[in-house]
């Protein structure tokens, strides 16, 4: 992936932003990106803050660690102010995911690597309010790539999401990649604006129940995706709708 400088117009910020690929040294930055929990459960994060580890490791740890060459980053004034994490094959995303990342989390759980994790227990309760949710499928010969985003509140509004998003696409048409699929959740309508005025296609919808460590909420989850190619060019599998 090729560096782009992007120039922002003086009515917004005068301040240059790049978008480039990964390094290992963005590590610390994209964790603490990931690590925030702003829009599901900011009063629970704010009473426990070690959760901010386990959330970086849910969010960041596949992509950081087997998929690197996937990620862009967003850098201004010397900082890392957004990340996107991608992943060319879903398919092989859930294999490591199950295998790898749940293990690890598991083991850092028990070894008390997240404090005490009393803010676990609404995490668990939305899993088994979760179980019988029947989710769209997507079809992972025409959506086989997936992605998330983040960018620090104070960055919005400024092309940083928007860059990402077209840096991301042009690697994956690089990549000859038939599409990408991604999950936005009604609780976080800045997200779910941005990926509208995208003019992704809404791939379908269904709703879920997450604690939020105080109430239950009712979420609707909707499921963003672009064709990149006529053809699929790809050999997965079509698999279930969640690539989390």
């Amino acid at each position: 992936m090729n560096k782009l400088i992007i120039v922002n117009p003086p009515d917004i910020n005068e301040t240059r932003f790049s978008i480039r690929s990964y390094r290992f040294t963005d590590l610390h930055a994209v964790r603490v990106i990931y690590g925030d929990d702003e829009f599901a459960r900011p009063q629970l994060l704010q009473k426990y803050p070690q959760m901010r580890e386990y959330l970086a490791d849910e969010a960041s740890h596949y992509y950081t660690c087997y998929e690197p060459e996937s990620i862009l980053v967003a850098e201004a004034e010397g900082e890392v102010v957004g990340a996107l994490l991608g992943a060319v094959n879903t398919t092989r995303y859930k294999h490591i995911y199950k295998h790898h990342v749940q293990p690890l989390l598991i083991r850092r759980c028990l070894s008390g690597a997240y404090g005490l994790p009393i803010w676990l227990l609404p995490v668990i309760q939305t899993e088994l309010a979760s179980r019988n949710v029947i989710a769209p499928q997507v079809d992972l010969r025409q959506y086989p790539a997936h992605l998330h985003i983040g960018v620090w509140d104070n960055w919005r509004r400024q092309g940083i999401g928007t860059s990402l998003m077209a840096g991301y696409t042009d690697y994956l048409r690089q990549k000859d990649v038939a599409g990408y699929h991604l999950y936005a959740s009604s609780f976080h309508p800045l997200g779910m604006a941005f990926y509208r005025k995208l003019g992704l296609d809404v791939l379908g919808e269904f709703t879920w129940r997450l604690h939020n460590g105080f109430d239950w909420m009712t979420v609707t989850e909707y499921i963003f995706g672009q064709r990149l190619n006529k053809h699929s060019g790809s050999s997965q599998s079509t698999g279930a709708g969640s690539s989390r």
